[in-house]
């Protein structure tokens, strides 16, 4: 992975915190997400349109458009109750480590293992390592009880979104960039319209949810906000993401080093939003940076 994708996925992870922060912060709902997305898409598509953009062009990934957008929406719910019932510095570290074992885990069960070495998965197995001892409350006595909690289950689920999606779109760019050729504005089309399915999907879980619906009045009225912002980041992190796919041999490495906002979530988690620290954090990070090093080198 060379430094110019390096630095793209370092800014992309800055965004990426940044609007998870807003999420905790605010109301950690399905609704929350909705909204943020759905701004996102009303700020982008008149873009795209005045461009002129020729959307024909795109036809052979509206399949992958519809279910990435699907694993997105579940990676939004499960973030949603990841935050509602748990801390920022423990469920934002696991819902970031998970795939990067799930992604190369699947890969090699459909048989994709192109431009993985030993080096690359040792790195990813550290990185997910120090993300098992982060969330720890002390290094005398681990304990995985606290894993098989309610935040857990919700992380789990958040990582299975993103796993899913992950894979989809890096399959997904690839074909656009075979046919299209301009990286940025197809990735500008790519992420506008997956946001339109992910409205869609969240939408329909919103209408089926009482409390949910309670969330979303009062999201318009007092967080417009806070979730147009949240949307202007989630286009500007996701959209460097779609950039950087077809830039390196293998989507794992992205996923990999695009975890280096897990430090960086569970420090923000600690200095600003006031959550305790531990020896384990702090160990946790540095374990995380060493994979991230060995991933990149």
């Amino acid at each position: 992975m060379n430094s110019i994708v390096a630095i793209l996925v370092f800014i992309s992870a800055l965004l990426h915190v940044g609007w998870n922060t807003l999420g905790k912060k605010g109301d950690s709902s399905a609704a929350f997400f909705l909204t943020a997305s759905f701004s996102s898409v009303l700020i982008l598509l008149p873009v795209l349109l005045v461009m002129g953009l020729d959307f024909s062009i795109y036809w052979k990934v509206w399949g992958y458009l519809a279910v990435s957008g699907f694993f997105q929406a579940v990676y939004y719910t499960g973030l949603a109750g990841a935050y509602r019932t748990g801390e920022m510095s423990i469920t934002y570290p696991l819902a970031r480590a998970l795939p990067v074992i799930f992604v190369p885990f699947v890969s090699f069960l459909t048989g994709n293992v192109q431009g993985l070495t030993i080096y690359s998965l040792t790195g990813m197995f550290v990185v997910f390592t120090g993300c098992i001892i982060l969330p720890q409350a002390t290094l005398r006595h681990l304990s995985f009880r606290g894993y098989f909690r309610i935040y857990t289950l919700f992380a789990v689920l958040a990582a299975v979104g993103t796993t899913g999606y992950t894979l989809l779109d890096s399959s997904a760019m690839g074909i656009i960039n075979n046919t299209a050729g301009n990286s940025i504005l197809s990735a500008v089309f790519y992420f506008t319209f997956q946001m339109v399915f992910v409205s869609i999907f969240l939408g329909l879980y919103i209408l089926t949810t009482r409390v949910e619906q309670k969330k979303l009045r009062e999201i318009l009225i007092k967080e417009k906000l806070a979730t147009v912002s949240a949307g202007l980041m989630v286009a500007a992190a996701y959209i460097i993401i779609l950039i950087c796919y077809p830039m390196v041999t293998h989507v794992s490495y992205v996923t990999a080093f695009r975890q280096i906002s897990i430090p960086l979530g569970a420090f923000t988690g600690i200095f600003f939003l006031k959550e305790k620290w531990s020896t384990p954090k702090i160990l946790g990070v540095f374990i995380i940076f060493a994979g991230l090093l060995i991933v990149y080198l």
